[in-house]
């Protein structure tokens, strides 16, 4: 028999090529975005490439050679460029604005010694205004995370524990990304449940339902919602008319508006995947529980409901990860305490300018994801493990 021709070595070459292109492909639409954003978080040239002379000096420098070098910094930056380093200064302690635009503007009359600073602005005298100038004269800089995280550094380079703003809004987010899970699993799985077993009529209606809201815009939905239960909306108006209440309820612009939308705009990321388990569920199994004795409950609970837990995993898990990262919906119907992590990282990028707080906080946000995600893969990891030991 004779064997088949040896494919040429230019072919081989081009289908390794094929196979390597899904993957670089991958890597420039994800990873590199995401390696830029990690870079953000830490990068700081925008504010040590304005400290040429002050970064220059070496650690042992006197306060002089300190007050001489900013002087020469602020002295050849542009008004504009001035401003700018005022902003980004301003971000980190209120009041550094005026103090560095007042300074830049008078920086050839001052005379190049720490005297002549504190003579010409006694907040050069604070300890404060420059350990953050020395801060950022480094091209690398942590001062966002340890801003996100509560972290201060006290001067002789000793860490403490500062605002704790942004971790309250991490336990804030958790808390209502796990609310809004629980929700969207005990409304979706009746539905499910009925999309999979009712009659043909129910399972078109259900079905159909969850569908129309799965394709309609999370923003129509969730202003919708902001219609309805406004002060004046439908179902205010419906409870003050049949006597329920006395005067319109605040259901709005607090957690409760926020978990309902919440709750409905991902309701059918729970749904479908418990459907599409269900329906692979054979109903013999049903007959065959009940012929033995078992009840309606004890066959649901113990035959049927274990194994639906797949899809109650793959969707829980789906809308815990989405409401981590959601923005418009709790943003249109939340109160100020109801806020979560994308509405601050929003706020940093859209009205504070800080790119780099709103980089860091993304990383931290993902960061907390991959725990998470890690922990559930654990955790299935050793259920697996219990069950192969069992057997």
């Amino acid at each position: 028999m004779s064997s088949a021709p040896a494919r040429p070595y230019g072919s081989r070459a081009a289908a390794l090529l094929m196979l390597m292109l899904p993957v670089a492909l991958y890597l420039l639409v994800f990873v590199y975005p995401l390696s830029s954003v990690v870079t953000l978080s830490v990068d700081n040239s925008a504010l040590s490439g304005r400290f040429g002379n002050l970064s220059a000096l070496a650690a042992d420098a006197t306060p002089d050679d300190e007050a001489a070098a900013l002087l020469a910094d602020l002295g050849t930056m542009e008004k504009k460029q001035l401003g700018e380093v005022a902003r980004m200064l301003n971000q980190q302690r209120s009041g550094f604005r005026s103090l560095i635009m007042t300074t830049g503007k008078e920086a050839e009359a001052i005379a190049p010694t720490m005297a002549g600073l504190v003579a010409f602005d006694a907040r050069w005298s604070e300890p404060g205004y420059w350990a953050i100038i020395r801060e950022n004269a480094a091209p690398i800089t942590w001062k966002h995370y340890q801003r996100a995280l509560g972290i201060t550094v006290a001067e002789d380079g000793s860490l403490a524990s500062g605002e704790d703003l942004y971790l309250r809004v991490m336990g804030r987010t958790l808390v209502i990304t796990l609310q809004v899970t629980i929700l969207t699993l005990l409304v979706g799985y009746p539905l499910a449940y009925a999309a999979a077993h009712g009659s043909p009529g129910i399972r078109t209606f259900v079905l159909a339902v969850v569908l129309l809201s799965f394709w309609t815009s999370i923003l129509v939905r969730t202003t919708a919602w902001v219609v309805l239960l406004q002060t004046n909306g439908l179902v205010n108006t419906l409870l003050v008319g049949l006597g329920l209440v006395a005067e319109p309820v605040q259901l709005i612009f607090n957690r409760f508006g926020a978990l309902l939308a919440m709750t409905h705009v991902l309701l059918p990321f729970a749904v479908l995947p418990m459907l599409n388990v269900m329906r692979t569920i054979p109903a013999s199994q049903g007959d065959a529980s009940r012929s033995l004795g078992a009840g309606p409950v004890e066959t649901f609970l113990r035959v049927y409901f274990p194994q639906t837990l797949r899809g109650v995993a793959v969707g829980g898990g789906t809308v815990f990860i989405l409401s981590l990262g959601f923005y418009v919906t709790p943003a249109l119907t939340g109160g100020p305490e109801d806020q979560m992590l994308a509405w601050f990282i929003a706020d940093f990028v859209n009205k504070t300018l800080n790119w780099g707080m709103a980089a860091a906080l993304s990383v931290l946000l993902l960061a907390m994801v991959a725990v998470l995600v890690a922990l559930a893969g654990l955790a299935r990891w050793a259920t697996a493990r219990r069950k192969l030991e069992a057997a």
